[in-house]
């Protein structure tokens, strides 16, 4: 058995966090059959972080995810992943907090867009995420640009987020909704989908008519092979 330990910063939501969960398990090759990946989940208090994001206070989250990715260490992790794309804006801070590697999940959706030949992606996530620079940049670093869903759109998708999908409600209109908003991407130029919240893969699949990369999949690949 490897001797890596992955540790999750986890509850960015709880949805999220057994997504990650289940997707360890799936994605997991061992030696035999009974093998499992060895895990750590620091589970943070999602209620503490949504008041934070709302006022747009991303150094109280980062000092929150700073002091989970401490106690993951010392609870004998060797390497970090953040389980939300959108909280990837603290992405430095949890870095500097610890000496063991982070891996970043924006690197992950990067690489595996291009060894898909895809160089342009239809980029679905949170209000925060799509207005902000700090995933679309990181992106563009690695060679993907980014075509971002409208306004009206990205505040639709932030209800569905936050209403529904983070309380573990899945509707086949926010289904449909979901996919409409994708093909308006693709239609404005993007080859390429990206699922960059964590929840939207209890909506769409990778397994779609177009192609589509499910952020919390590519990460957990990358944090196996980390």
């Amino acid at each position: 058995m490897s001797e890596t330990r992955i540790g999750i910063i986890g509850g960015l939501s709880w949805e999220s966090t057994a997504s990650y969960y289940r997707l360890f398990n799936e994605l997991f090759v061992g030696a035999t059959a009974w093998l499992q990946p060895q895990l750590l989940i620091d589970s943070v208090d999602f209620g503490a972080i949504v008041p934070l994001q709302r006022e747009g206070n991303w150094e109280a989250t980062g000092e929150i995810l700073a002091t989970s990715a401490q106690r993951l260490e010392r609870a004998g992790a060797t390497v970090l992943g953040i389980g939300a794309n959108t909280m990837h804006v603290n992405f430095a801070r949890v870095q500097d907090a610890v000496a063991i590697p982070v891996v970043d999940v924006r690197d992950a959706v990067a690489k595996e867009s291009l060894g898909r030949g895809h160089h342009t992606m239809g980029l679905l996530g949170t209000k925060y995420l799509v207005e902000g620079g700090f995933y679309s940049d990181r992106l563009r670093e690695l060679g993907v640009s980014s075509i971002k869903p409208t306004e009206e759109q990205t505040e639709r998708l932030q209800f569905i987020i936050f209403s529904e999908l983070t309380r573990g409600v899945v509707t086949k209109g926010s289904r449909a909704y979901l996919r409409e908003v994708a093909s308006s991407c693709l239609e404005r130029g993007a080859n390429i989908v990206g699922l960059c919240c964590t929840e939207f893969g209890m909506l769409m699949s990778e397994e779609e008519s177009f192609p589509v990369i499910d952020s919390t999949k590519a990460h957990v690949r990358a944090l196996l092979a980390a």
